[in-house]
């Protein structure tokens, strides 16, 4: 029987360490700036002579689990909320919490390109652009990095999110992510799979999907095109400066990625060797081999209950 075990640590006018908690929820996903991280303490809590609870926002919060005492890092951020009653429950955010906070330099450009935009914002972070792009003339007017990066992803289709690599903080920005990773683990039911059955199979030809791209031009005016089936199901895309054969090329893409045979939805499986963002899993059901498939989502939850991930799988990327 494993033994389930945990150690956070939180950084403030003190540093203080648990070794216990009533539970935790992480959730790491590619389609939010911010990933997450909800904290409750044991009901019954010192503080090491204080009479009140001493956390505050912006305390630096780190979180490893595991069992039997093998722990793996869960989450590095901030505190931003702190509950009143008992067990006292936290809320906290990764290292996008310092860039909502972080003055945006307000420059303009004749021809920006998006990793130009990143390098002159000089966010404290090391950062990876993925999918190069030429934005053409831009103002930055966002009065937060992380309010930049939210305009880019509104007007321009490009996403943001951190990922933890060797415990500091990247930010990985761009359209399409491919990241050069090992697959971790392969899913199987009856082994390592608990629940499948948000899981279903998709037939490429059963698909019906309709791309609508469109581009912001240097003059303000828009580019649009659409692909796919007209009566399928809207998906919109968005760029910078992307004439009309970039654009369809584009919305080609995207719809040979979306219109695939595979699976999708999430599963459900053990807490052991966590699961990253855009990591590559393989899926085994029933003993056949389902493919291999970049995460999307992973939601993780620690309690005296159990130790869980929730996996959503994206685009198929192997057999």
């Amino acid at each position: 029987m494993f033994r389930l075990t945990a150690r956070i640590e939180i950084k403030g006018t003190r540093t203080w360490v648990f070794d216990r908690v009533a539970s935790v929820e992480i959730t790491r996903d590619i389609d939010t700036l911010t990933d997450t991280c909800v904290l409750a303490l044991p009901k019954k809590v010192t503080w090491q002579g204080e009479a009140l609870n001493p956390l505050r926002r912006g305390d630096e919060v780190t979180a490893w689990l595991g069992y039997d005492d093998e722990l793996e890092l869960a989450f590095r951020g901030h505190v931003t909320t702190i509950g009143l009653k008992a067990p006292v429950t936290i809320a906290c955010e990764d290292y996008m919490y310092q860039l909502k906070s972080r003055p945006a330099r307000k420059l303009a450009y004749a021809n920006a390109t998006l990793g130009r935009l990143l390098e002159d914002q000089r966010l404290g972070i090391r950062h990876r652009v993925f999918g190069e792009q030429a934005i053409g003339p831009y103002r930055v007017t966002a009065d937060t990095a992380s309010g930049l990066l939210g305009d880019l992803k509104d007007h321009g289709g490009i996403r943001s999110f951190i990922l933890l690599e060797e415990g500091e903080p990247v930010l990985y920005c761009g359209a399409l992510f491919e990241r050069a990773v090992t697959r971790k683990q392969v899913f199987a039911t009856g082994v390592n799979i608990i629940d499948d059955t948000r899981l279903e199979v998709q037939d490429a030809a059963d698909v019906k999907i309709k791309v609508r791209a469109i581009s912001l031009m240097p003059d303000n005016t828009r580019v649009k095109v659409e692909a796919g089936d007209a009566d399928g199901q809207a998906r919109t895309l968005h760029a910078f400066n992307k004439n009309e054969r970039e654009l369809r090329a584009w919305a080609e893409q995207e719809l040979k990625r979306l219109k695939r045979d595979g699976l999708t939805g999430s599963f459900t499986t053990f807490g052991g060797s966590l699961v990253d963002k855009l990591d590559n899993v393989g899926i085994k059901i029933d003993g056949r081999r389902r493919g291999v498939y970049q995460v999307q989502k992973n939601v993780i939850r620690f309690s005296p209950e159990g130790f869980r991930q929730e996996i959503t799988i994206g685009g198929r990327v192997a057999e």
